[in-house]
């Protein structure tokens, strides 16, 4: 056999027999993986619908703007945006944000990167601190009032204090490991009043945003965010890729950074695919179990909230309460995270190292675990499941269980989720 064939085989096989909780990571339609690999990938179409470089661009230039309408009617109700569906990836995506609107030595605030922000917001060895400055905003102990425990959220007083003294250009509101539902339009609010442009990066929330399940950054005025990027294969479960919107003064700027700024032809596999994604979300089309996204969009936070009761329930501690589609999970100090990944992914358990609410640890070996259940939710795990998987886990994390006894576990839960391919 072809050896690509032979280990893509191999890797569709991992999948189908893993548990996969990374975040990150979702299963898309085989619609989309089709179109991922369809004809598309021959066209080059350098350019935009009815402005093209190539001749030959009649379907391609419908395909484009057949997925920005279906783009801009999931996510923008104000009227106020326009989207580029071109962009390749997120980090790219912030990036083009960047190139549009900030000069050289401007600021950027974001969230510490240790508390939940993202690589692509800038980070103490960034490339990008060759051209712009940056500050943090942090989080604070809050009290979750449902509960009665204590929780870490974005801490307003930091962010408006630092947005005074720091006067920064542009302000990134998103996030890649914070738990917790956030409120857009406040902090818009503040920033826009202190002279700050923002970018709303829902690259983990989009799914659950499209499904009125999640506060948006889609406002008007001064309430919305000026631009948002999002990624596609997280929550939104339509393949990899990119979108990124802007209120329609920024978005020329935006288009023209894009290309013929920093890019040349777009990849029309990659926006047909996202298309096929967005229109399971609209009900044009539908994923292969028949449920409605937002049955699907509330089936993921049902099923986080109870993967960690069981989690907790199985002995390890929470690092913040969940409120949406990834937990934060605090491991005992005496335990090494890496190899608790390496123990997990031996039986066949994907899950992710992760950094936690002031951790005192490296990036390399923090001192928590990030575990999400938007892949899962497609595969059909039910909220009793999760919580079952969830103290498994934990046991199994605790030695309280033996590797037999998980891959026990694991061969029992498999045969019981669904695999589309």
């Amino acid at each position: 056999m072809n050896k690509l064939f032979e280990l893509t085989a191999n890797e569709i096989d991992r999948q189908k027999n893993s548990i996969h909780l990374i975040a990150s990571d979702n299963y898309p339609s085989p619609k989309v993986l089709s179109l991922m690999g369809s004809i598309w990938s021959d066209k080059y179409s350098e350019g935009y619908p009815g402005k093209r470089y190539y001749a030959g661009q009649v379907y391609a230039d419908q395909l484009e703007l057949k997925v920005q309408e279906l783009a801009l009617s999931i996510f923008d109700k104000t009227g106020e945006y326009g989207v580029n569906v071109q962009v390749l990836s997120g980090s790219p995506a912030n990036t083009m944000v960047f190139l549009s609107v900030l000069e050289a030595a401007d600021t950027i605030m974001s969230l510490n990167l240790a508390n939940g922000g993202h690589l692509s917001h800038l980070h103490a060895t960034s490339a990008y601190l060759k051209f712009f400055k940056l500050i943090n905003y942090d989080l604070k102990e809050s009290l979750d009032v449902e509960s009665g425990q204590t929780v870490f959220e974005i801490d307003k007083e930091d962010f408006t204090q630092k947005l005074i003294e720091h006067k920064p250009k542009l302000v990134i509101l998103g996030f890649s490991a914070y738990p917790r539902q956030f409120q857009f339009a406040e902090f818009c609010r503040i920033a826009h009043e202190n002279g700050a442009l923002v970018l709303a990066d829902i690259a983990h929330i989009n799914g659950l945003v499209a499904s009125g399940l999640h506060d948006s950054p889609f406002k008007n005025g001064v309430d919305g965010a000026d631009f948002v990027s999002m990624t596609t294969h997280k929550t939104l479960r339509a393949g990899r890729g990119a979108m990124v919107f802007a209120k329609k003064e920024y978005l020329t700027l935006l288009n023209k950074t894009i290309f013929p700024g920093t890019s040349g032809g777009p990849h029309m596999n990659q926006i047909a695919a996202i298309g096929q994604g967005l229109m399971e979300i609209t009900g044009e089309d539908e994923y292969p179990d028949k449920i409605s996204f937002v049955d699907y969009s509330s089936a993921i936070i049902k099923n986080c909230k109870q993967l960690e009761n069981g989690l907790a329930s199985g002995g390890l501690e929470i690092a913040n309460l969940t409120q949406n589609h990834l937990c934060l999970v605090k491991l005992p100090p005496d335990l090494d995270s890496l190899i608790i990944q390496r123990k997990l992914e031996e039986a066949q358990i994907i899950s992710n190292r992760n950094l936690i609410p002031f951790d005192t640890k490296t990036a390399w070996r923090p001192s928590g675990m990030r575990l999400g259940t938007a892949a899962l939710t497609s595969r059909g795990i039910t909220a009793e499941q999760s919580f079952e998987l969830g103290e498994n886990i934990a046991k199994f994390v605790l030695d309280k269980v033996s590797a037999e006894q998980i891959e026990s576990y694991r061969k029992s839960l498999i045969p019981k989720l669904n695999w589309w391919y």
